[in-house]
């Protein structure tokens, strides 16, 4: 299908997805669409089931929340295509440009991802995952559950927060890629490179490493239980600073806010760690509610599941950060760096203000963002209900399924983001 009828269908869709008279939404399901030229177009939610896109021109095309399920992709061009929360399950890739292509929460999970067929000559035991090369793709939470993935290239790719749960990702390339919190427990990454990758919070528990380099990658708070590191390259690979290596100083300061939070301030006090250097160190589910750390270095840190609410980080480095599931209700960020953290299922809705007698005052307080970068962050599913974004950057953040109810977004940069439909202005409901 080319042509009248085709661009048609496609103008009818555009239509649809702008809430326009006329407009239908495309139904493409088993199409033969092959060479198609659907480049710059918007296609997000269209049904596209098993149609045959091989060899089509996709380049800079919103698919946004497509269907292509059962998909022939193979020998197309998918360069700067966003495909956030696709379905592509089934999906036939083979020899597809997957450059600079947007896969944040596509579901890419075998039912054959990669259904390609032995080269000539080869045997049935031919790898599925050889040929398919992604390049500075953004596969963040991308499902790849059991994928059969053997052999494929995934260069300075961004995989923050993806399922790779028991894939075969044998001889893999990930040279220079983010595998920030990825799920690979189980996953088999022998022969596999993972050179200069970064895998802060990863969970590799039980996956085999036999023959897998490491070399100069960042092993930040990785969970390797019953992992066997004998056969593995480690040269010059970066480990987290636990909170029990930090300095004594810095121990007892966070110690003595822990008492002070028990105890109601009765005892302890309260860390005063503005400008601290907390680099790279492992504070996953650390209490600091109500902490000083305006200006401190966090760069890297692993603050999951912490206790930040309240908290003074105006003016903080926590550039890549992983702040996944952390508790910063009414925290205070104006003017940090949170570029390329990592703030999904993270609380920054409003804090409850209490009275002297520590009861609900029915008062709250809201989080302060105002002036924030956060440029390529990911606040999946993160509660940001009132929030205050004025004149922060949110260029290629991820919102998809965020609660940004009330939420102030006045002189707000939104270039390249996700998720965010039709962001309200409006102060009317502003908690305080």
């Amino acid at each position: 299908m080319f042509g009248a009828q085709l661009a048609q269908i496609l103008d009818d869709h555009e239509r649809w997805l702008a809430a326009k008279p006329g407009g239908r939404r495309a139904n493409l399901v088993m199409h033969v669409l092959r060479g198609a030229n659907l480049s710059n177009r918007d296609l997000s939610r269209a049904l596209l089931t098993g149609a045959d896109l091989s060899g089509a021109a996709l380049d800079n095309c919103r698919l946004e929340g497509a269907d292509l399920c059962g998909a022939g992709l193979s020998d197309a061009n998918l360069t700067q295509t966003c495909l956030v929360s696709a379905d592509m399950r089934g999906c036939d890739l083979r020899g597809a440009v997957l450059d600079r292509t947007d896969l944040r929460g596509a579901d890419l999970r075998p039912s054959d991802m990669l259904i390609a067929l032995p080269p000539a000559g080869a045997g049935q035991g031919a790898l599925s995952g050889q040929g398919v090369v992604f390049r500075r793709a953004r596969l963040g939470r991308a499902l790849l559950v059991g994928g059969r993935l053997a052999g494929v290239s995934m260069l300075d790719c961004d995989l923050t927060g993806a399922l790779l749960r028991g894939a075969d990702l044998r001889g893999g390339d990930f040279t220079g890629s983010l595998l920030r919190d990825v799920d690979l427990a189980g996953a088999d990454l022998s022969d596999a490179s993972l050179s200069g990758s970064r895998l802060s919070g990863a969970q590799l528990a039980g996956a085999r490493l036999q023959g897998t380099r490491f070399a100069q990658a960042d092993l930040m708070g990785v969970e390797l239980n019953r992992c066997d590191l004998s056969g593995a390259l480690l040269e010059d690979a970066r480990f987290s600073r636990p909170l029990d290596s930090l300095a004594l100083d810095m121990r007892h300061r966070v110690h003595e806010h822990e008492r002070w939070i028990d105890s109601g301030g009765a005892r302890g006090a309260r860390a005063e760690l503005e400008g601290a250097n907390l680099e790279g160190a492992d504070l996953r589910g650390v209490r600091l509610a109500g902490a000083m750390l305006r200006g401190a270095r966090l760069r890297g840190a692993l603050l999951a599941g912490a206790d930040l609410t309240l908290v003074d980080l105006s003016g903080a480095d926590l550039t890549e950060a992983s702040l996944r599931g952390a508790v910063l209700r009414g925290a205070t960020l104006g003017h940090a760096r949170l570029v390329a953290a990592d703030l999904a299922d993270a609380r920054l809705d409003p804090a409850d203000i209490l009275n002297a007698d520590g009861l609900p005052s029915g008062r709250s307080w809201p989080a302060d963002l105002s002036g924030t970068d956060l440029a390529g962050a990911s606040l999946w599913r993160a509660q940001v209900q009132y929030a205050n974004f004025t004149g922060a950057s949110l260029n290629d953040a991820d919102l998809t399924q965020a609660d940004t109810t009330g939420v102030r977004f006045a002189d707000v940069h939104l270039q390249g983001a996700v998720g965010l439909d039709r962001p309200s202005p409006s102060a009317s409901a502003w908690a305080g």
